[in-house]
């Protein structure tokens, strides 16, 4: 008889649990969704929940909750500008999916990832995820949930085209594919603030395009469409998409010299930006209003707004050298997991087919090996020929800017010849090699302004502004280290802080990129073939 009570009681104790671990995953869900409303206009408070409700579902094991916590945190982050936090919790969140079989979260982190990897300049590995997120999105099973990630996917591909100075019809290509995903969203209330999300993103993305291309009536066009759809109270879009826009409006009025419609727009922006915190935009909207209230006279308005510009603008950067870091570790670490299971599946091979697996071992690594040292023959041919080139006049005539080149801003062939001239002597004066060097500090040291500057260099050096930089200080160390014997017993560290980069890591990754040998392997053939 006592065995049977004791029976009953664990049956009843154990009921009483699981009832009591349901009850605790639906509050978990409900904050979630609580959180997912907050995000609207105050992105602070839904992270707040979302941290709790991820460390909650943590302790009861309930995978789902820290998934659906973790997408709608990088999801925030984004928002937010804080990119580094999109890729900690990127690698967690993609394994949470799976374990979930949650094809449409998974598609979403690569697009996120991807996206991330995209601001901060790591294209190669932007586009990688870019496409894996599209080819999973082809197995989403709902039609709606389809469509609006797949929408959000050719925003990214568009963005990404931006990014690497494709053709301007190549962005609008992806934002086009963008808006016609985006409309194929049914009306349903499930969807519908999802759609006219993204339907407002993408007007406001076609309307800065067609800035791009010297069509402000277009712009203004489609700036409006994305700014009805903010103000209409039946959609909740987000408050960061209706800063964007109206910023965007400032800035196409600035171009157009109606200071006033400038100022409206900016104050509003201003004050939504408040609420959410978002200093990349704040950035814009102080230097258009420091720009604007400089052309109407007002100095003391502009001294003002011109000293905010100064100072977030460089915490800006120096937050963006800290967090540079985070990729490049990320990277790295992932190409040495990838690096350690090749050697697995090798030695795991060897003990099977040895005498084959040598040979083509030792025959591909011949072939690498072949092809580094071609890259590396290429760098010092093209060294010899810059001892024996006298430097050309830069505004020789293949080299001269020419309006008709360009057809993203207008300048005068004058101030575009000008600013080339400053470059070059720019160059010669070797202040790249600055750490503190920016976009804005290189356009007022070059007495013009930073959207000028940037299509100077994306048409005359056919780069964008960061590539342009690290292209000028990768050059530089190559020749100290060619030139000069000592510099081939430095540290690489010392070697990367010598040209400018703020460290190791990112000297090494872009000096990769930039010659397709690492800096180590360089040296150790130019001690091989050059000791005295």
């Amino acid at each position: 008889m006592k065995k049977i009570i004791l029976l009953l009681l664990c049956i009843v104790s154990n009921f009483v649990f699981s009832q009591e671990d349901l009850l605790t995953q639906q509050v978990i869900d409900k904050k979630i969704d609580e959180a997912r409303k907050f995000s609207v206009n105050d992105p602070k408070k839904s992270l707040e929940i979302l941290k709790e409700t991820y460390f909650q579902s943590k302790q009861l094991s309930y995978r789902k909750g820290m998934l659906e916590s973790n997408k709608a945190r990088m999801a925030q982050y984004y928002d937010t500008g804080n990119f580094r936090e999109v890729l900690n919790l990127s690698k967690e969140t993609e394994q949470l999916a799976d374990e979930n079989k949650d094809i449409e979260a998974l598609s979403n982190v690569y697009r996120l990832r991807g996206s991330a990897y995209t601001e901060l300049g790591f294209n190669d590995e932007s586009l990688k995820d870019f496409k894996k997120a599209f080819e999973i999105s082809k197995d989403i099973p709902f039609e709606d949930s389809k469509h609006y990630n797949q929408s959000l996917i050719f925003t990214g591909f568009g963005v990404y085209m931006a990014h690497t100075n494709a053709p301007i019809d190549s962005v609008i290509h992806y934002q086009k594919k963008s808006l016609g995903s985006a409309l194929k969203i049914s009306d349903n209330p499930h969807y519908l603030n999802k759609k006219y999300h993204v339907l407002a993103l993408d007007y406001m993305n076609l309307g800065m395009t067609s800035v791009a291309k010297n069509n402000p009536a277009a712009a203004e066009k489609y700036f409006t469409q994305s700014l009805n759809i903010c103000r209409d109270d039946r959609y909740l879009v987000n408050v960061r998409t209706h800063i964007l826009v109206l910023n965007e409006f400032a800035w196409l009025y600035y171009d157009q010299k109606e200071y006033d419609k400038v100022i409206d727009y900016a104050k509003q922006a201003e004050q939504l930006e408040k609420q959410i915190s978002f200093p990349y935009i704040r950035r814009d909207i102080f230097e258009v209003l420091f720009k604007s209230y400089v052309e109407k006279g007002e100095k003391e308005k502009s001294s003002a707004y011109m000293r905010l510009f100064s100072t977030l603008n460089d915490s800006i950067i120096n937050a963006e050298k800290r967090t540079i870091n985070t990729p490049v570790k990320q990277i790295l670490s992932e190409k040495d997991t990838l690096h350690t299971s090749n050697i697995r599946n090798i030695l795991v091979a060897v003990c099977l087919i040895a005498i084959a697996l040598f040979a083509i071992g030792w025959f591909f690594w011949k072939k690498n090996q072949r092809k580094l040292h071609a890259k590396y023959e290429a760098i010092i041919e093209n060294l010899k020929k810059a001892e024996k080139t006298i430097a050309p006049d830069p505004l020789s005539a293949t080299d001269t800017f020419s309006a008709e080149k360009n057809a993203t801003i207008n300048i005068t062939d004058d101030t575009a010849n000008l600013i080339i001239s400053k470059l070059d002597k720019f160059e010669k004066s070797q202040k790249f090699t600055r750490k503190e060097l920016s976009l804005t500090s290189l356009a007022n040291e070059l007495n013009t302004n930073t959207r000028y500057l940037s299509e100077i260099i994306k048409q005359h050096k056919g780069k964008n502004y960061n590539n342009y930089i690290n292209s000028l200080r990768i050059n530089y160390i190559i020749a100290k280290l060619y030139e000069n014997p000592v510099y081939r017993e430095y540290k690489i560290s010392y070697l990367a802080e010598d040209c400018g980069f703020s460290s190791r890591e990112v000297f090494a990754v872009i000096f990769k990129k930039e010659t397709g040998v690492t800096p180590s392997y360089f040296i150790n053939n130019l001690k091989k073939d050059y000791t005295e």
